[in-house]
């Protein structure tokens, strides 16, 4: 039997070859980090000259470790999402994120990620990963999922991984080059011509909760979760503004109202007089309505309520939606195309990016300029067209 000795603290030898240890500090769970690796010496020197060389070796080894003191690879992946979602989500994330994150790791990472080590897990192995995600159809027949569905689960993940970098368990996240699977060529976005929008507003035309909401999302571009959670006092009517400070959510059934989803998400936009007129007539109706609920009104302050003053259901907005388009032309139509519509209605008037990213609420100008490349090309076409009719003067 090969005995083993100890040659100089974190360093044994064994047979030929040489084991460093270097201790790494404590987990959060109070357990023990080591680094460790196997040197082997040169052939044909002396062991006197190998234990001086195992030294150097050790001390050069030390020395790669310096400044990751936390290094906490063989961490389990759990471990690593147990720990995000106690310490790092309820002070950094949305309830709602933070629901929607949590969802994504039990029913996706986990069952895939969660007994690996993570140094264990690579970019490569996430990109097998994100390519064998499949969705089951209602034949039951399985297909590759949804690219947004994929984008989610990697959001999530990118998610876990950074908050492991930042705290040193891992040196680099491993989301970084991940390559996402390729999906059918999709549909280009479908917005409304200036030649549907009468069609369009036909459609909605008349007072109803509904056709308000509409017309409000059409005009202003809001998104519509930020629309049914506006509050009258968000309403300046002599000042035609209306304030945008929050969002509606909804958490296992139970709906609330939130900041939006970034700060620049808080904005305020001009009303037209049509948006003005269609607001006065609702609050009109709405007064009604509240006289006739009486105290069972729930939430008098909300511009948009149920006829008992609860919280728009947001699923119930979305079918009534979309039965009023149904047997026409413009079923393809969403609530988000109006926002889509608002936008592209901007950009080919002319008006500056920066303006219409404002706008919208986007987090930054370059979000805008990717979700409207065919409308800003169509625009810088227009411009060389105009430059030439004018030196064509």
């Amino acid at each position: 039997m090969t005995k083993s000795r100890t040659v100089a603290p974190g360093i044994r030898q064994r047979g030929k070859s040489y084991t460093f240890t270097v201790a790494m500090g404590m987990t959060p769970e109070g357990k023990q980090i080591r680094k460790t690796t196997t040197w082997h010496p040169p052939k044909n020197v002396t062991p006197g000259k190998a234990d001086k060389l195992a030294i150097e070796a050790y001390y050069e080894f030390k020395g790669h470790c310096n400044g990751m003191v936390s290094l906490n690879e063989n961490m389990r992946f759990s471990d690593l999402a147990d720990e995000y979602f106690r310490v790092y989500a309820p002070n950094k994330l949305k309830a709602t994120t933070t629901y929607s994150y949590q969802s994504i790791a039990n029913h996706r990472l986990l069952p895939h990620f969660g007994n690996k080590k993570l140094k264990e897990i690579t970019n490569g192995s996430i990109t097998a990963f994100l390519n064998s995600i499949t969705a089951t159809h209602a034949n039951g027949e399985k297909a590759p999922a949804a690219k947004n569905t994929v984008k989610n689960i990697y959001t999530a993940l990118r998610s876990i991984f950074h908050y492991a970098e930042t705290q040193n368990y891992i040196k680099e996240t491993p989301c970084k080059n991940v390559i996402l699977p390729a999906t059918q060529e999709e549909e280009k976005r479908r917005y409304l011509t200036e030649e549907e929008i009468p069609l369009f507003l036909e459609l909605f035309d008349g007072y109803s909760p509904l056709n308000t909401i509409v017309k409000i999302l059409l005009y202003t571009g809001m998104r519509s979760g930020e629309c049914i959670a506006l509050q009258w006092e968000d309403i300046d009517f002599n000042n035609n503004i209306i304030y945008i400070s929050h969002t509606l959510a909804k958490i296992k059934g139970k709906r609330y109202r939130e900041t939006p989803k970034s700060r620049t998400s808080k904005r305020y936009v001009f009303m037209s007089s049509v948006v003005k007129e269609a607001l006065k007539e609702h609050r009109k109706h709405q007064i009604l309505m509240q006289m006739a609920a009486g105290d069972k009104f729930k939430y008098p302050e909300m511009v948009f309520t149920t006829s008992t003053g609860n919280y728009i259901n947001h699923s119930h907005f979305d079918e009534a939606f979309k039965k009023r388009l149904q047997n026409t032309p413009l079923d393809f139509i969403t609530p988000h195309c109006l926002r889509h519509c608002n936008a592209t209605l901007l950009l080919n008037e002319g008006v500056d990016l920066k303006i219409v990213s404002e706008h919208l609420g986007h987090s930054n100008i370059s979000t805008t300029a990717n979700i409207y490349t065919d409308v800003l090309a169509s625009s810088k076409k227009k411009t060389a067209d105009i430059v030439e009719l004018k030196l064509a003067r």
